[in-house]
């Protein structure tokens, strides 16, 4: 299964918590009353994902993979191969030129690290889309160009991805949009139904936790493991999910 919904579906599990850091790095904030905790879930930019890549190694996730990746993720934001711009600064041509030649440049670079490559694409994709506001020019071939790569990415970035396809509608070969089009929406069918399942079993595993809270180490983070998924059902992702094929079968 894929890497978020089995990020949310074995939250559970011994290895996903030590490996994210869900309960330690919350736990100090956690107030109990009557055995319920209140708390509000810090919004990141992962809730704006809906990744349907694979991360496991022969069907299986495990701590060591998840420690790969999140390192790779450190080293790809502390190399920043392609710079945020400055506030209010105007993109040359020139400049352009030069962004999207080092973004090649680094694909090519590193064509031997597909994972790599998938953040990449993810991330500076977006950096010179919206940063940069290529997507607010009339350069459709570079706005295709960096829309296919978030798709191919893999990673669920599906609102700017919308953005890029209402952009480029009209400007492009029917043939290269019609294809964006059926990637895409199988993109967001897929990242739906894993949302789906990952509800369906959801609560199975809420269950194992209530009956053998031992295997997240009992006491406060067995009871905190089993509020945050009673109260995070995933609905409002799966709702979200749903409105985006509708949109994506409108295009």
């Amino acid at each position: 299964m894929k890497i978020y919904i089995l990020k949310r579906l074995l939250m559970l599990s011994p290895v996903l918590i030590a490996a994210f850091g869900c309960v330690d790095d919350q736990e100090g904030d956690l107030r109990k009353a009557d055995k319920r905790y209140n708390f509000r879930k810090a919004v990141t930019e992962d809730d704006a994902l809906y990744p349907t890549y694979f991360l496991a190694k022969n069907g299986v996730i495990t701590k060591e993979l998840v420690d790969s990746e999140r390192a790779l993720r450190a080293r790809l934001n502390e190399t920043a191969p392609i710079p945020l711009p400055a506030e209010n600064a105007q993109l040359t041509g020139t400049q352009k030129e030069g962004i999207v030649l080092t973004y090649k440049r680094f694909l090519q670079n590193h064509e031997e690290d597909p994972l790599l490559i998938r953040h990449f694409r993810n991330k500076y994709a977006k950096v010179i889309l919206q940063e940069y506001d290529v997507i607010k020019s009339d350069d459709h071939a570079l706005i295709a160009y960096l829309t296919k790569e978030l798709i191919d990415s893999e990673c669920g970035r599906f609102t700017l991805i919308f953005e890029g396809m209402n952009k480029i509608k009209g400007h492009v070969a029917d043939d290269q949009y019609n294809l964006l089009v059926s990637e895409f929406e199988k993109q967001i069918e897929q990242s739906l139904n894993l949302h789906k399942q990952a509800k369906a079993a959801m609560p199975g595993l809420i269950q194992k936790v209530k009956d053998k809270p031992e295997i997240v180490q009992g006491g406060l983070k067995a009871d905190f493991a089993i509020e945050l998924n009673e109260m995070d059902d995933l609905s409002p992702r799966i709702e979200k999910l749903e409105k985006y094929l509708v949109q994506a079968e409108s295009l």
